[in-house]
């Protein structure tokens, strides 16, 4: 269908000015290339990424004298793989003089925090604002490339035999001590393995696998996934009752919920039952029912900018301001689920403060002493080298 070079410039017109999904983009011109080798696919996928990614610092770099590659987003691909070892024949057109221009300006931009971290000035002043001297370390380490890391499916194997399949089958793998996570320390596509065509893992960052096991789940509980979308960590309490008690999976877009279910097959999951909100009526058929109720609640998600780098490009503040709220409005609703004695976990894959800690307090102040806070987690992007997390287990005491 087209060189690398070329298709690269398409699908990131694609995620910049349709606003179309990148991860989608991405799979979508793959598709189409079915000539390419591995090597170009892997090639194609880096670099729609990280033009994603640094969309705002290459339009800096961007000037008029610039040498044409034909749209505007042709341009950009032409000046990221110049600054980086891709060795397309585009690049030996460029002469050596607009080369060290570019540098040179690079190095000139490195004092604009926004500029150089290629994100919105709203953005960088929000960040700076909620976490002070915290926000530059952070914004620096969401930008690098997400790792891939995987969660054993603890009802059909486990860690050490998984690590020990995946290394047949030829990946480069090792386990993060004392979990059940392995991490994949050479690129490649996992989902091609035999391992994933059996159902022994899902693919989830490290931070993400740790929300879970926070709301001490046992064997035989009932518990009560109130946002439970595509089903990752429905799959992940299954995981850990071993398929005994009932996990109920609540989510108001149906849609999600049939993706769970198909999930939760291949799994070998059989203790989900899912449910679709349709009205407060759902809610209130299920007061005082559940032991463990999970709120992964819906965010900025500015903690996982490693892995989608264009949802900065569709945020605003108003979006943040509307999350807020709705945050809001699911933990005042959704509390009653849970017994007396039963604990909760809110959580979110957000970094602000105004999402998290906040929202928890606001929350307890609501509650006139109905709940305590028993314990809550910050995973910090720059401290762990993973998603940016946060979760409060709270107990209902009354």
């Amino acid at each position: 269908m087209g060189s690398v070079f070329e298709t690269a410039g398409r699908a990131l017109g694609e995620v910049v000015y349709q606003n179309r999904n990148l991860d989608q983009v991405i799979s979508y011109w793959i598709a189409q290339n079915k000539l390419w080798e591995p090597f170009d696919k892997y090639q194609f996928a880096v670099i729609v990424e990280e033009t994603t990614r640094w969309w705002r610092l290459l339009n800096e770099l961007h000037d008029s004298e610039f040498p044409k590659f034909g749209s505007h987003t042709h341009n950009i691909v032409a000046i990221y793989t110049t600054l980086t070892p891709f060795g397309f024949p585009e690049e030996r057109k460029i002469p050596k003089h607009f080369k060290k221009k570019l540098q040179n300006k690079l190095n000139q931009l490195s004092n604009n925090r926004a500029i150089k971290e290629s994100i919105p000035d709203w953005l960088d002043e929000l960040g700076f604002k909620e976490l002070g001297e915290k926000w530059p370390k952070e914004i620096h380490s969401l930008n690098h490339k997400a790792p891939i890391v995987l969660r054993t499916n603890l009802l059909k194997t486990n860690v050490q035999e998984l690590n020990n399949f995946l290394k047949r089958e030829g990946y480069k793998t090792k386990i993060i001590p004392n979990t059940h996570a392995i991490l994949l320390t050479e690129s490649a596509n996992i989902f091609k393995s035999e391992a994933f065509k059996l159902g022994m893992f899902e693919q989830q960052d490290f931070s993400s696998q740790q929300v879970v096991p926070f709301l001490n789940v046992e064997p035989g509980m009932r518990v009560i996934d109130a946002c439970a979308g595509n089903g990752g960590k429905t799959l992940h309490l299954a995981s850990l009752m071993n398929n005994q008690g009932r996990i109920i999976a609540l989510d108001t877009a149906p849609w999600k919920l049939e993706e769970l279910k198909r999930r939760s097959r291949k799994a070998g999951v059989t203790n989900v039952e899912t449910k679709a909100i349709e009205s407060t009526k759902t809610i209130k058929r299920l007061q005082d029912s559940a032991d463990r109720l999970l709120i992964d609640a819906p965010c900025s998600g500015l903690g996982v900018l490693k892995r989608n780098p264009d949802s900065k490009w569709r945020l605003t503040p108003e979006n943040i301001a509307e999350l807020r709220k709705t945050q809001r409005q699911i933990l005042e609703k959704y509390w009653s689920m849970i017994k007396v004695g039963g604990c909760m976990v809110y959580a979110t894959c957000s970094i602000l403060p105004s999402e998290n800690e906040e929202q928890v307090k606001w929350f307890l102040d609501q509650m006139n002493g109905r709940f305590v806070l028993e314990e809550e987690k910050n995973l910090s992007p720059s401290q762990t080298g993973f998603d940016g997390f946060y979760m409060a287990r709270l107990k209902r005491i009354d």
